[in-house]
């Protein structure tokens, strides 16, 4: 994470509950992302959708032996709470354009089956991308059940040919996609937009607050 220094360039800094908001750019040759990870716990707060035996089709008709997980990679506009010992808590928020831009960045560098499981670090054999693509609703390429994610979110189908994984993924031990990202932040000037997003999000934030909060009193303990 690379932190650009702009806050004299704007006259206030965006904020979520006190909680300053940075956005991500791509502004250095390293900047992207190196690999997706099946997670329990998805940062996008969003989960993946499985198909094969047994599964309900939600989507599209499917043979029953693929094995596929579906979902959102990178959320557009949405606030992900992070905190780090330089900037300490903090929210950081991808923009449609740097979605793309690490989307085919990603491609471009043959990335496509880079896939490890709680971002241990370690490629797994099995999982192998199927398709990926960016919801654009003026288009007609907007999933449903995901009405809630914005256009210009990244959206990924990987084929789980490994059955251990397969059945992790059924069971519910992974609930959704992460990515592993190097980028480059910037403070976010736009609070009016900022406090939009909240307001559209109907109390997430608050869930969000009171989620963290509790995970925090638990580690003290």
């Amino acid at each position: 994470m690379r932190v650009i220094n702009r806050q004299s360039m704007v006259s206030s800094i965006a904020t979520i509950d006190g909680v300053p908001v940075y956005r991500v750019l791509l502004d250095d040759e390293r900047d992207g992302m190196i690999r997706v990870s099946l997670v329990d716990d998805p940062a996008v707060m969003s989960d993946f959708v499985a198909f094969g035996k047994q599964e309900p089709q939600r989507f599209a008709v499917q043979d029953e032996d693929k094995r596929l997980a579906f979902g959102v990679v990178a959320r557009a506009d949405f606030p992900v709470f992070r905190t780090d010992p330089v900037l300490g808590d903090h929210y950081v928020i991808f923009p449609a354009d740097t979605i793309r831009e690490m989307a085919q960045k990603y491609l471009t560098e043959d990335r496509a089956d880079r896939v490890d499981l709680m971002h241990d670090g370690q490629d797994v054999e099995g999982v192998h991308l199927v398709q990926w693509f960016i919801k654009d609703s003026a288009k007609g390429i907007a999933p449903e059940g995901f009405d809630d994610i914005a256009d210009g979110s990244l959206f990924a189908e990987y084929h789980v040919e490994d059955d251990e994984i397969w059945q992790q993924v059924k069971d519910g031990t992974y609930k959704g996609f992460s990515m592993e990202v190097f980028y480059t932040l910037t403070p976010e000037s736009d609070t009016a937009a900022v406090a939009e997003t909240v307001a559209d999000l109907d109390g997430m934030f608050e869930r969000i607050i009171a989620a963290l909060t509790s995970k925090h009193n638990i580690a003290q303990k």
